[in-house]
């Protein structure tokens, strides 16, 4: 990890020597394995090795950036003299500028430490787990594709205003999708995965068995009937329908495009005052969790939303000077372009009722496992086909569902969510709930 920062140092003196004014070098060096399955069957077991930098240098208030995955001298010099031109060729933006450095904080969990440890042949071993445990639940089960990755290595950013920052971390994930088939029937498409930190934090044999379940209980799946009226989403559909355009709208570049619905809305209700939404990116075991984020600036824990009221706007240094205030730590990235406004992980609060008491007090309504279609996150209109769903009738799970298609805006339907339920499910870096939404567009083809 030293290594690392003083290769970033490296970058920055070239620069400012070269004549930048400021400039910024962000870098990460670690170690991937990926083990793939396609078609029932082992594929691709890979490891590889990846170093790579940005630079980025202002030249009076215009920008110039560059990416070179080599920590050779030679290849520094050549990023930062290209860096150095394309900033000598922009036009100058007055809220150009790096952000000044601040304290960071080690966040608890993001390292494993046996990480180094975990090789190839552990991967493949675990690859194997997911594969068998889908599999050998019902031999209707057709596994497409899926995987088993880990990683570890370090980031660390570099500043000529002052910023030095390093971090280790792992992450180990494993992903697995396909169908099941009996004869010409065909389930509903599904995956199911699994993030952490630890290598101890995933079970694949327990991720394939549930893939499995739920391919196998959509066989026979049948139209349901058009209506319109109550939706409950699950995790996975939430996090598109919901969760997605949600933060989009809270990013405050997009507000400052005039490209969001919580345009100049932050402390008015724009939701029902069952939800509430936190960026928090000290979450232990969290995706996103890290101490600095692509400018060294450490992330608050953010409230989104708080009981239906917008509260806060995400920033960046650029957009956060934009509008006069601080950056907010997130800005969002890797070392290939320039930082953008992002979040780490967003958690959804969790409700007072359980998922099965919802769907009991339910007369006539869907379940909706995924969602497969189109949302705008500007507008808030979606419309697509439901994917692993289930009718829900006078309070229990009903026929399994095809060729069925909901639609709506979220941002209209956020006023009018009916429950949120207890359980959560994490998925990557959002943490989400199952949503109850009332008056959602039901209809067949």
């Amino acid at each position: 990890m030293e290594e690392l920062v003083r290769v970033c140092e490296r970058a920055v003196e070239m620069a400012v020597s070269g004549g930048a004014d400021e400039a910024e070098a962000f870098g990460v060096s670690g170690d991937e394995i990926d083990v793939q399955l396609q078609k029932n069957d082992l594929h691709l077991a890979k490891r590889v090795a990846r170093d790579a930098l940005g630079v980025r240098v202002f030249r009076g208030m215009s920008l110039g950036f560059a990416f070179v995955n080599s920590f050779t001298d030679d290849a520094l010099r050549s990023s930062v003299e290209s860096a150095l031109a394309i900033a000598a060729a922009s036009p100058p933006d007055e809220h150009n500028g790096l952000p000044e450095p601040a304290a960071t904080r080690p966040r608890e969990g993001v390292l494993d430490p046996d990480a180094s440890n975990f090789g190839v042949d552990d991967a493949v071993e675990r690859a194997v787990e997911l594969l068998n445990a889908a599999r050998e639940f019902d031999p209707r089960v057709t596994v497409d594709m899926g995987e088993l990755a880990a990683s570890h290595g370090a980031k660390a950013i570099v500043s000529s205003r002052g910023a030095r920052s390093a971090e280790r971390a792992s992450a180990f994930h494993c992903l697995i999708m396909g169908m099941a088939r009996e004869g010409d029937t065909v389930s509903s498409f599904d995956y199911q995965a699994q993030c952490s930190r630890l290598a101890s934090g995933i079970d694949p044999a327990a991720v394939g068995r549930r893939f499995a379940e739920n391919v196998v209980a959509t066989l026979g799946a049948v139209k349901g009937e058009s209506f319109t009226g109550q939706v409950l989403l699950a995790p996975k559909a939430a996090a598109e329908i919901v969760s997605y355009p949600v933060v989009y709208a809270a990013r405050a570049n997009t507000v400052q495009k005039d490209m969001s619905r919580f345009a100049g809305r932050v402390g008015e209700p724009v939701a029902s005052g069952l939800l509430t939404a936190v960026d928090d990116s000290t979450l232990v075991d969290g995706y996103a969790t890290t101490s600095f984020d692509r400018e060294g600036q450490p992330p608050e824990v953010l409230p989104i939303i708080e009981d239906g009221v917008l509260r806060n706007y995400l920033y960046d240094a650029y957009t956060a000077r934009k509008d006069g205030r601080s950056s907010t730590g997130h800005a969002g990235g890797g070392p290939a372009a320039v930082p953008t406004v992002a979040s780490t992980n967003v958690v959804w609060g969790a409700g007072a009722t359980r998922v099965s008491d919802i769907i009991s007090g339910i007369d006539r309504g869907v379940l909706v496992s995924r969602f497969s279609g189109n949302i705008d996150p500007v507008s808030g209109d979606f419309s697509g086909v439901v994917k692993g769903g289930r009718m829900v009738r006078a309070g229990k799970l009903a026929e399994p569902l095809c060729g069925t298609m909901i639609a709506g805006n979220t941002f209209e339907l956020l006023s009018g969510v009916a429950a949120v339920s207890e359980e959560r499910e994490t998925l990557f870096s959002d943490v989400v709930p199952y949503f109850l939404l009332d008056n959602v567009v039901v209809s067949v083809g």
